[in-house]
């Protein structure tokens, strides 16, 4: 994570003691609109040592001590718990870490038997993967010639800059206390005064506060804190106490823990949009709608909003997974393009011009199909698709722990909740469909007990 600095100049009322607004720069403004890309397993990460709010965090721990044998044969957990997306701002104040930027950063392969001469098919040459140890469709060998990646065109806003980020830097914008971004107008601070019931002008004052590291974690915990998805159904059994009228805990089989999975890998402006109509809990949702409402002319030439509120991250679980929220795309669906003449440069445009070629007009127009990463830890294959093994029923806690199901485990557990009457156990079933799916991502970000919002 850079060091450097980023300055907001704030308005005070010393006589009421608040914070009326502030003013910023384009790197605060491009800092808030990386955290909209941020998968959740790298907030979680990030707001380790200053205390994740719910449950997710415990969920995140049970799959780092989860052992790889419930693991489907071509996952692994680092790309699990660590997942990237890649944006094309370039190096942004307070950037946080494995949010990757540039296309410079993004490393494709493809076979190196590309020559009849040697014998091999020309087939070869139309596969891509992001994994050097991917195995090649078309003559079994690793794929392991390095591609560039280009950058696609912009379509909304051409031209260039060499101000990298997102938002122009000619522009000083005003934030307010809930997040809420505008370009700066003097008649608009004005008017605020008036509803901010400020009568005396000499009880203003402003202070500088420099942002770094540390200060950009702790912005980015408050901003979630103060103030297409499949019908497929997945079931949950739940262990209820009825006596002590609690949930003790829940039996679940791979699709619920292949649904958790997937929230780690979810960016910030994808929870935020999903949220809409639960009521998303912080100011991030003001920012995002004033993003929204931002007009192109504050934005650098080569980014478009769309890009910015909807990214896409894209994980390889095999198929659809049940609960599966929109926009993320699994990796077979990847739309990748070279050019006709087989230079070594990759993009996901086909409007993007070859570098190498000649003629500008000649776009990377020959579609690649994508060859998922298979991993080195875990040789084999499995049809089922998803993260862990069907296999095996996993135990839920009603904090978000996830363990492999054991019946001895399960009655030491009763001793645990102190449970007296046997009797006055039972249990029940529950259906998670898209409305429950939701309710449980927006639960599993505020509560530390999940089962008992079910």
């Amino acid at each position: 994570m850079a060091a450097t600095k980023v300055s907001l100049k704030l308005l005070i009322d010393k006589k009421s003691h608040q914070v009326l607004f502030a003013e910023a720069g384009k790197e605060f403004v491009d800092f808030l609109i990386t955290i909209f890309a941020l998968p959740v397993g790298t907030v979680i990460r990030l707001l380790k040592k200053q205390g994740m709010v719910g449950c997710l965090q415990n969920f995140y721990e049970s799959i780092e001590n989860l052992s790889d044998t419930y693991l489907q044969p071509d996952q692994n957990k680092d790309s699990l718990l660590k997942p990237k997306v890649y944006f094309s701002g370039g190096v942004v104040p307070l950037q946080l870490p494995n949010v990757e930027s540039s296309s410079t950063s993004r490393k494709f392969y493809r076979c190196n038997n590309t020559s009849i001469s040697y014998g091999y098919s020309t087939n070869c040459i139309s596969y891509v993967s992001a994994n050097s140890r991917a195995i090649c469709p078309s003559c079994q060998n690793f794929m392991n010639r390095e591609l560039n990646f280009v950058d696609p065109p912009s379509s909304n806003n051409p031209g260039s800059s060499s101000e990298g980020g997102y938002v122009k830097g000619v522009v000083t914008y005003m934030v307010m206390d809930n997040l809420v971004v505008n370009p700066l107008s003097t008649i608009s601070s004005i008017t605020l005064l008036n509803n901010f019931n400020v009568k005396e002008v000499g009880n203003l004052e402003e202070k500088v506060v420099d942002l770094g590291m540390d200060e950009g974690v702790k912005l980015l915990k408050a901003s979630l804190l103060s103030n297409k998805m499949a019908a497929t159904k997945v079931s949950l059994k739940l262990l209820i106490d009825s006596k002590g009228q609690r949930v003790l805990f829940a039996e679940a089989g791979k699709e619920f823990v292949d649904f958790l999975i997937t929230i780690l890998a979810l960016p910030v402006g994808t929870v935020i949009r999903l949220l809409k109509k639960q009521g998303m809990v912080g100011c991030l949702q003001d920012f995002y709608e004033s993003i929204e409402s931002l007009s192109d002319t504050y934005l650098q030439p080569k980014q478009n909003k769309d890009s910015l509120l909807k990214p896409k991250v894209y994980i390889s679980g095999g198929g659809v997974v049940p609960l599966q929220l929109p926009n993320i795309e699994s990796s077979t669906s990847r739309k990748f393009y070279r050019c006709v003449q087989g230079h070594a440069y990759v993009s996901d445009d086909r409007n993007t011009s070859c570098p190498s070629c000649t003629r500008p007009s000649i776009t990377m127009t020959s579609e690649l199909t994508y060859v998922d990463s298979r991993s080195g830890n875990n040789s084999g294959s499995s049809s089922e698709g998803g993260y862990v093994k069907g296999v095996v029923t996993y135990m839920v806690m009603d904090d978000l722990v996830v363990k492999p199901m054991s019946t001895i485990s399960s009655i030491t557990l009763l001793n645990n909740f102190n449970v007296k009457d046997v009797g006055a156990l039972e249990e029940k079933v529950v259906d998670l469909g898209m409305e429950e799916g939701l309710k449980l991502l927006k639960a599993s970000l505020l509560t530390k007990n999940l089962l008992v919002s079910m």
